[in-house]
């Protein structure tokens, strides 16, 4: 249900933990489209692979300070495009991917992941990447076993290099 939930799933989370989750910012700058953005989400939106893109990483938090999520959003839009309710949320991918928690003995544990295209009237806002702890989110199959993800959104591809999204 998270994995495929188009839309903030914080309060799903939050459910699944049974305790509140605290957001902390991790990292915050600005890197290369190449380096944020799979090559097929670039190519879709029209974003070159040397575009500086403006990206934050965070993490959800339990109240010990261990991680139950951790997202990394990268802004596709210098301007903020408007009223939250006009967003909306495409899971691009799903999938499973070896993480470290940070957890004693240097483990990487297989953990559930998605990526999420957000537009507001059409153009894109944000593409974020997160990846769930498996005792939040419980690996229960691989990423070959994933359908594939539908396409619903059209999206309007930024204009090249300017700032403002094409119209």
């Amino acid at each position: 249900m998270v994995l495929q939930y188009e839309g903030s799933a914080v309060r799903l989370l939050q459910a699944l933990a049974t305790e509140p989750l605290r957001p902390r910012t991790v990292e915050e700058g600005r890197q290369s489209a190449a380096v944020l953005i799979p090559r097929e989400v670039r190519e879709r939106l029209g974003i070159g692979e040397s575009d500086l893109l403006a990206a934050k990483q965070s993490r959800l938090e339990r109240a010990n300070g261990s991680a139950a999520v951790v997202v990394a959003a990268v802004e596709l839009c210098a301007e903020p495009l408007g009223h939250r309710r006009q967003e909306q949320h495409e899971v691009l991918r799903v999938g499973t991917r070896r993480w470290y928690w940070g957890e004693p003995g240097g483990v990487h544990r297989v953990s559930h992941w998605r990526e999420i295209l957000t537009t507001v009237g059409g153009v894109p806002a944000r593409y974020t990447r997160e990846i769930f702890h498996p005792d939040v989110v419980p690996v229960t199959r691989t990423s070959a076993e994933y359908p594939a993800v539908r396409r619903r959104l059209t999206v309007t591809p930024r204009a090249s290099r300017a700032e403002e999204p094409a119209v």
